[in-house]
């Protein structure tokens, strides 16, 4: 009888000893928005993109912007403007000035001096617009719009 109790509590004690080992995260998982992501240099904060803004070694800068799938979360190249592009433009155009544009995706140069990227619409109708200042960004500001309203 005393043989079954001490069994039946060793084994009960594997089983809790298994549960709490296995219970116990082994990695890191960062759960962040983009712009403040350890392992994420990108610009921005919301949307289903990434914005990079990169300085080169030369000292010169280009733009990026990815399109992240919002289901499988795989991004995709959707715009790349370069230095040498973005040196052409002046620095406060008449007109607010399209750069480059793919599909959802729209890089303005405005009459500011600021760069403006418009993602979307979205299947929400809502478009994410980020607006900055120079290459590498500064101060960006982050909006949306639900498009028709």
């Amino acid at each position: 009888m005393l043989l079954r109790k001490l069994i039946s509590i060793s084994l009960m004690l594997v089983s809790t000893v298994t549960l709490l080992l296995t219970a116990i995260p082994q990695e890191v998982a960062y759960a962040c928005r983009p712009c403040v992501c350890p392992t994420n240099t990108s610009v921005n904060c919301q949307g289903d993109y990434a914005l990079y803004t990169k300085k080169q070694k030369n000292g010169t800068c280009n733009i990026e912007v990815l399109g992240i799938d919002p289901k499988t979360a795989k991004p995709r190249k959707a715009l790349y403007v370069t230095a040498k592009t973005l040196a052409k433009l002046p620095d406060n155009p008449e007109t607010n000035t399209l750069i480059a544009t793919y599909y959802e995706f729209n890089l303005y140069k405005l009459t500011t001096g600021e760069y403006q990227l418009n993602v979307g619409p979205d299947v929400e109708k809502k478009v994410k617009v980020i607006i900055w200042r120079g290459c590498p960004a500064e101060k960006p500001q982050e909006s949306e719009f639900v498009q028709g309203k």
